[in-house]
């Protein structure tokens, strides 16, 4: 029988009653900073309102604006959305052992998701730790260069900037939950995986994190100046604004807003309609000085799935290139007609080759070369590929979170399959290491560091996990550490 009790907390704003179920307690929809509406819209966060009495967190809040089917993302969706969500073990408020802190940042391309989508209970309990999940601003609201195309004051990466005023608040409030601020790890897959790849590279984050964690993605997915730049005029032109009609940013309606991203998602295939990019201010100025900027005292693991773009290919995807054709025509722009040759000579022109060489480009080899330069630094490093398959789709992009999160219902079905014995003996497995990692920044005994002399990476299998040295080594010779970012 399930008992609840209700749990009151003080933090930044005020007190905050949570819920209590079987061990663990949840404090849901937390405001980590003032809602970005009106006149605070387009700005970066600022500090929580205070509220009076004990405001209740037993339900998660907005999510961002955001297109598409928004059901199931736990709460509305709207601009009011800086909430994020903690999930405690109860005894973590009374034994005065503070636990590790595991702060979760949701996928979704940059313009969708709510972190209400992955519930921290089971990993609180299971983990003996604290975990967190963070809502940010999206798409047309988070990640476009406005400022670029209109004459508005328009704060860079406001996204990104939301998920660090979200780990600054972690720092000055989770002990009032039992965790423990200096022994904070930051993971994220898809965007969410290129977001702690950004924060790795970002001055302003330094001292908030310990441990990082890239589920599939780092920062050459993101836009570069070329597509910034095309990307923002693009949005002016849809919301009809001129250069000088940069106060019409604060009087268009949301509707507005995201069918003004709608259109220029059409504009522009093979691109993200929104997504970060070298600011020179909060993060570097570009890859190159990206790829330099490396954190070796945050312990990092790292890895990709075997088959992450089928899932694109499945959709009929335009976000990133994922047919023979439009994979070619990235490489030869990139890399010249010679290069792109020598490199697409280890792809064979069949279903198979063109997604591996989807999978590589986009995913597989920019989250090895990241893991390769933290461990080059001298960074504590491990690495993994995750094979678990599924008919149609392999071990596709996202396949890993079911097993991380124990999703159920259909999205689970479509991504992991049926829940075989094997299946489940290798989601307890995953989610020991994570946790391990989250507790130890060591994910286990059985789960060598990688190095550069072996390259040893750990293919997690319902078949049985294993070590490979070296895996694709033949490929990643031909890469030879180079990454390709987005054209528009």
């Amino acid at each position: 029988m399930t008992v609840e009790h209700d749990a009151v907390v003080r933090v930044t704003g005020g007190r905050l009653r949570g819920v209590e179920r079987d061990g663990v307690t949840a404090w849901s929809g937390v405001p980590y900073a003032a809602p970005p509406v009106g006149p605070r819209r387009f700005r970066a966060a600022a500090p929580v309102v205070p509220w009076d009495g004990v405001r209740p967190a037993t339900r998660p809040a907005g999510a961002s604006l955001q297109g598409g089917p928004t059901r199931g993302l736990g709460g509305p969706v709207g601009e009011d959305c800086l909430y994020l969500n903690v999930h405690a073990p109860t005894a973590a408020r009374t034994d005065g052992r503070p636990r590790p802190v595991l702060v979760w940042l949701h996928g979704g391309a940059f313009r969708s998701g709510s972190g209400a989508l992955y519930p921290g209970g089971p990993l609180a309990g299971q983990g003996d730790v604290v975990v967190v999940s963070v809502n940010y601003r999206l798409g047309v609201l988070g990640f476009v260069d406005l400022a670029s195309a209109v004459d508005a004051e328009v704060p860079s990466l406001l996204g990104l900037r939301d998920q660090l005023a979200a780990l600054r608040w972690v720092q000055e409030n989770i002990a009032a939950f039992g965790g423990d601020p200096d022994q904070v790890a930051v993971a994220g897959e898809s965007a969410g995986s290129i977001s702690v790849a950004l924060l790795l590279t970002a001055p302003s984050a330094v001292g908030l994190f310990r441990g990082a964690v890239l589920q599939s993605g780092s920062y050459s997915l993101i836009h570069g100046d070329e597509a910034r730049e095309e990307v923002a005029r693009a949005y002016a032109r849809n919301l009809g604004l001129g250069r000088r009609d940069g106060d019409r940013l604060w009087q268009l309606t949301p509707q507005e807003l995201l069918r003004a991203q709608e259109a220029v998602d059409a504009q522009f295939p093979g691109t993200l309609p929104a997504a970060p990019w070298f600011d020179g201010d909060l993060v570097p100025a570009s890859l190159e000085e990206a790829q330099r900027s490396v954190r070796p005292e945050v312990a990092l693991l790292a890895g990709h799935n075997r088959d992450e773009v089928t899932l694109f290919q499945a959709q009929r995807s335009d976000i990133m290139p994922t047919t023979r054709p439009t994979l070619v025509a990235r490489l030869q722009a990139a890399l010249g007609w010679t290069e792109a040759q020598r490199l697409l000579a280890h792809y064979p022109d069949t279903a198979a080759g063109t997604r591996a060489l989807g999978t590589d480009l986009n995913f597989a080899f920019p989250t090895r070369h990241f893991a390769e330069r933290h461990a080059a630094a001298g960074g504590r490093t491990w690495c993994y590929r995750f094979d678990a398959a599924v008919p149609l789709l392999g071990a596709t992009h996202a396949a890993e979170l079911p097993y991380l999160w124990d999703w159920r219902g259909y999205p689970a079905v479509v991504l992991r399959g049926r829940r075989t014995p094997q299946r489940q003996a290798l989601a307890g497995r995953m989610r020991r290491r994570w946790l391990a990692f989250a507790r130890d920044l060591d994910p286990g005994p059985d789960w060598p560091a990688f190095t550069l002399d072996e390259r040893r990476t750990l293919v997690l299998d319902p078949a049985g996990d294993h070590l490979v040295d070296d895996p694709d080594a033949e490929r990643r010779r031909a890469w030879a550490g180079r990454d390709v970012m987005p054209r528009p």
